[in-house]
């Protein structure tokens, strides 16, 4: 949006944040809005002389509020919408000498009559009030519309405030409009109003507060005047994934590579795959894959998990451990990550060329079965050639197993390997690996308590 009003000159764009306010539970939060506004419009360096504010409201508000305690009042405010001082200053002193001079031409003989006629009217706000600053915002916005120009005024993280305020919010603006929608007039005169913020995470808000029967579409449609405008970046984010992951740089501890670079890595390939996967959907954000180019995240062995003396793992026998680790590091939430997992589990998702679905699978299956891990392993025969078979059950799949020992030479230890058999249902009919969803097997594993607890395990650096 920035970009856009940069290379359109023919707008010019008030941009707030409510997120950002300081709000007290007992305090509008649409008054400050409005000395947000205020604040952003003195940015602009527009002349106070051409301000007009009829004497009705100006003269209650100033004797209320003399001139040495106007400024103090504003700049009380001003924490708490994220103001800049320097960029304000020469405003807020523009608009003293304005008070003074307004102040010095009313008739003041007859100000206990006209306080008295006001009192009722002066501190009523919302859908309705043409109060001081009300007039003083529509003053300048029609000001800078002198210049040629559409004044826009975009009200930006609407999802991330308190549900209370976001429905107050909206239903000003929507009431106003409906007000003046004779003269196609927007509050404080703005020739558009845009809301940004997460539509799905608006609706949910709405279910959870109005209940999940009343019709969320049926409400949100008389808050826009044109179709809501979907904004999906996923689509080019996946036509460029190869070269995001080309600066997606990881520490292995012993050497750092980028996802790009990754092929016989097994955690660089399930972090890889999965975050492919989501940037797919559009379950992962700019904000969060920032995480990762901002600063990279050590990926080093350590121990998971330990029963006597012999049997212990660490996060390079089952690896996706790691890769559960560097994701939880993006994402900050289990049972989020989890959630995303399960909305993927019925979906169709596109693995990657140098990897397979048989893969993945294998991963799963041997995180699924570590606690058998050592005890199967001591069960494989001597005898050149001759493997043994084993079994478990995952998301209600009967999956037959082998393992397959190896040797890593450059820490001179032997390796294991889960390679799956085949894979059927209850009722044994077979399920072709091909048409199994990996990530229906992940969410089922990641809400595995034995599982979570190689999560939960503390660091330990080896």
């Amino acid at each position: 949006m920035d970009k856009f009003f940069k290379d359109h000159s023919k707008y010019e764009a008030i941009h707030i944040y409510p997120v950002n306010y300081s709000v007290a539970s007992n305090e509008d939060i649409f008054e400050l809005i409005k000395y947000d506004i205020f604040f952003k419009l003195l940015e602009k360096g527009l002349n106070f002389d051409k301000v007009e504010i009829e004497k009705g409201t100006f003269l209650p508000f100033f004797l209320n509020n003399h001139a040495t305690e106007i400024i103090p009042f504003l700049l009380g405010i001003i924490p708490k919408v994220g103001a800049s001082l320097k960029d304000i200053a020469n405003g807020l002193i523009e608009l003293n000498k304005k008070f003074e001079k307004e102040f010095k031409e009313a008739n003041i003989t007859e100000q206990d009559k006209i306080i008295s006629y006001l009192s009722g009217f002066k501190d009523k706000k919302g859908i309705n009030e043409e109060d001081f600053y009300t007039q003083l915002i529509c003053s300048l916005v029609n000001q800078l519309k002198e210049t040629g120009k559409e004044i826009v005024l975009i009200v930006d993280d609407l999802d991330r405030i308190d549900p209370e305020h976001i429905f107050r919010i909206m239903n000003i603006l929507s009431a106003h409009v409906d007000l003046k929608k004779d003269t196609d007039q927007n509050k404080f005169d703005f020739n558009k109003i845009i809301l940004v913020c997460d539509i799905e995470n608006i609706r949910k808000i709405f279910a959870n507060r109005y209940g999940a029967d009343v019709d969320f579409s049926g409400y949100i449609d008389k808050f826009y005047s044109r179709s809501i405008f979907y904004y999906d970046l996923s689509p080019e984010m996946v036509k460029s994934v190869i070269m995001l992951f080309h600066k997606v740089v990881i520490d292995f501890g012993d050497k750092r590579a980028s996802l790009g670079d990754v092929r016989k890595d097994v955690a660089g390939a399930l972090i890889k795959q999965i975050l492919h996967s989501f940037i797919q959907y559009n379950l992962v954000s700019i904000r969060v894959l920032k995480r990762i180019f901002l600063g990279g995240q050590v990926l080093k062995e350590r121990n998971i998990w330990r029963k006597g003396y012999y049997d212990s793992l660490t996060n390079n026998d089952i690896e996706i451990v790691k890769a559960i680790d560097f994701l939880l590091f993006l994402f900050q939430d289990y049972e989020l990550f989890t959630e995303k997992c399960k909305f993927l589990g019925d979906k169709d998702v596109k693995i990657l060329d140098e990897v397979s679905n048989r893969f993945f699978i294998n991963q799963i299956l041997k995180a699924a079965t570590y606690k058998d891990l050592s005890k199967n392993i001591n069960k494989q025969s001597k005898e050149s050639g001759q493997e043994l078979e084993f079994e478990t059950q995952l998301n209600k799949l009967t999956i037959k197993y082998k393992i397959e020992r190896g040797f890593n030479p450059q820490n001179l230890s032997d390796t294991f390997t889960c390679l799956v058999s085949t894979i059927s249902y209850e009722n044994g009919t077979a399920v072709d690996f091909e048409k199994i969803n990996f990530f229906s097997l992940l969410a089922a594993l990641l809400e595995r308590n034995d599982f979570q607890s190689l999560l939960n395990t503390k660091f330990e650096i080896i």
